[in-house]
């Protein structure tokens, strides 16, 4: 269906990546994942066609057709919701309508015939008759209401714009779908529905995405080839697994080659001490060339540069009150419309909060409510008085002086102590080197989010109030913002639709719907455990499970994973490294064991209506 050959692309003297050859056949669904700037989009463009590679070629089948979501913002205006939606279905309407008109006037000829064929099999494909429902079906399942079907479609913010394309592509059924990010816009309601609704799909896909349960669950297919492909520091690998697995399998694929790195390394001192130690005897000349010509030669280990774990304490001013802030029959009401109402709500000392909803519930309003930012339309807010708050949201971005450097931001209002420990912070979030003496103006989004979320930490708090901190960050500086989260010993309040991040952190989840506040006192499981609870309650008593054969299969992966996780931390421990053979045996029971989780997942995948 679709093949890259050699595929390479630079950007004057940088190349993004190179040597990638691989081909795409119908049903296959890959994940494409990799660090910021890395070239995941343009690697997609190339594909779409949008952008020509450096070298190398795409070949495609004739009247494949894609569908491309990109992650830059579209500009939609002209139409009404309905209309834009629909836009397509009037076309291949208008289309079949127009062909079939050629045929009744000239019914005899082969080529309108054809033409109409053509026609009619397209329109079918994208479900005919059916489509309009169907339309209506997807614009729900993303979050729209009846009442913004008559809505001019520039009335709707970018995020939400980014929606209606996603609901176009989704209902043209295209033989490929390229996704870059199709997350980000989302809610997490919307986000499994979407999961849902991919899993079903009939086609191939390629998606650009680093939320862990995104990929997982779409990239279990009963039919065609699964994986991930990585970019990463212009190398391109694939590897045959979900993300969950791709980042075990790339964690031990660079432990095996810094081991690797430094078995070499001790060969190549003890060579050099070989030669040093016998330049001068002639007797030896031959073997001591010999050896000299092996130095030159050598094809050294190449090992990516791990970032050192660096452990900090933020700054946390005391408090003993339990309670710190307290929201009484809090209401909030705009331009006449009620964003919530009837809010009891007690944030109490060490609680670390995860509040979700879908976009527009009110998250951000309430945040501000709760840090005294905003006021109420009724009801009350009390606060312990020694309350302080630390807050992040994306407003405070345009408040970064862009003639300082970074180093001299983040040291603005800032107490001596951690002044003096300032390098080690700027490390955690990922600025280290000469990193740090970079103007603001030259940022990029992403490290402008990592340094304000920073400024927002340094400053002694007891409450930390981060509004979407990782929207349109990678993998690692999303992983930094949880590592920095977990490090905080305050009370976090922190809205994302990130699951991976939910789970990692939260203690609380708050849930927003319908006006309403929702509160689970759990982590993520418990608020899905309660969130599907009524499935297993049955005329008030609670139905008898008993354990299917997916679910003994689903406990024996995780059985194999935790011996694999054990197997993978022995190979750098010493009594292995220096005892080939029990080095051997362990590796290929680590193997094995990967290929009975990767059998049974792919049961799993084929059981799964």
């Amino acid at each position: 269906m679709l093949s890259l050959i050699n595929i390479e692309y630079s950007i004057g003297v940088r190349t993004l990546f190179s040597q990638v050859t691989l081909n795409v056949n119908p049903f296959d669904r890959f994940g494409l994942v990799g660090a910021n700037g890395t070239g995941k989009t343009t690697l997609l463009k190339i594909i779409n066609g949008e952008t020509l590679p450096t070298k190398g070629s795409v070949r495609k089948l004739k009247n494949i057709t894609m569908g491309y979501l990109p992650q830059e913002e579209i500009v939609l205006r002209g139409n009404t919701l309905r209309d834009e939606i629909l836009k397509d279905y009037y076309i291949y309407l208008k289309n079949l309508s127009r062909i079939g008109k050629l045929v009744s006037e000239q019914p005899h000829s082969r080529v309108h015939l054809k033409k109409y064929e053509t026609a009619e099999d397209h329109f079918h494909k994208i479900g005919g008759y059916n489509y309009e429902a169907e339309a209506y079906r997807v614009i729900h399942g993303l979050g729209f209401t009846h009442d913004d079907f008559k809505r001019p479609v520039q009335e709707f913010s970018s995020g939400w714009q980014m929606r209606i394309v996603l609901a176009r592509i989704l209902l043209n059924k295209p033989d490929l779908l390229l996704l870059d990010e199709p997350t980000n816009h989302l809610d997490i309601d919307s986000i499994q529905w979407l999961e849902n609704y991919l899993q079903s799909f009939n086609g191939a896909m390629i998606v650009v995405s680093h939320d862990r349960y995104f990929l997982d669950r779409i990239l279990q297919t009963p039919r065609g080839t699964r994986g991930i492909w990585e970019i990463d520091l212009g190398m391109f690998r694939r590897y045959r697994t979900n993300y969950t697995g791709y980042l075990e399998e790339s964690r031990f694929r660079k432990e095996r080659l810094i081991h690797l790195a430094k078995t070499q390394e001790k060969r190549i001192a003890e060579i050099k001490e070989f030669v040093a130690r016998n330049k001068a005897n002639k007797s030896k000349a031959r073997i001591v060339k010999s050896r000299e010509k092996y130095l030159e030669r050598i094809d050294r280990v190449q090992v990516e540069s791990e970032r050192k774990k660096i452990k900090v304490a933020f700054p946390v001013e005391p408090v003993h009150s339990r309670r710190l802030v307290e929201l009484k029959n809090v209401s909030k009401i705009y331009d006449g419309k009620p964003v919530f109402k009837g809010i009891n709500l007690s944030i109490e000392r060490g609680n670390k909060i995860a509040l979700i909803g879908k976009n527009g519930a009110g998250k951000s309003t309430l945040c501000r409510i709760i840090a005294g930012h905003e006021k109420t339309t009724t009801g009350e807010r009390k606060v312990s008085e020694k309350l302080k708050i630390a807050t992040f949201s994306h407003e405070l971005l345009l408040q970064l002086n862009p003639a300082r450097t970074v180093l001299e931001e983040a040291t603005q209002d800032v107490s001596l102590d951690v002044n003096q420990g300032i390098r080690k912070f700027l490390g955690l979030f990922l600025f280290s080197g000469d990193d740090v003496f970079k103007k603001i103006e030259v940022l990029s989004g992403g490290e402008k989010t990592r340094l304000v979320i920073l400024k927002a930490m340094l400053k002694p708090s007891n409450l930390l109030i981060l509004d979407e901190p990782t929207y349109h960050l990678d993998r690692d500086s999303t992983e930094v913002i949880k590592q920095a989260v977990m490090a905080y010993s305050g009370t976090v309040i922190l809205v994302t639709h990130n699951r991976d991040l939910i789970a990692s952190f939260a203690t609380r989840v708050i849930e927003l719907k319908d006006n309403y506040l929702h509160d689970y006192p759990g982590d993520f499981s418990y608020y899905l455990w309660k969130k599907g609870g009524a499935d297993t309650l049955l005329k008030g008593k609670r139905k008898k499970i008993r354990e299917s054969p997916q679910d003994r299969m689903r406990k024996q992966v995780m059985q194999k994973q935790e011996r694999r996780n054990k197997l993978r931390e022995s190979f750098s421990r010493p009594t292995v490294v220096n005892n080939p053979s029990k080095a051997k045996k362990l590796f290929q029971e680590y193997q094995k064991l990967t290929e009975e989780i990767e059998q049974l997942e792919r049961t799993l995948s084929d059981d799964e209506p």
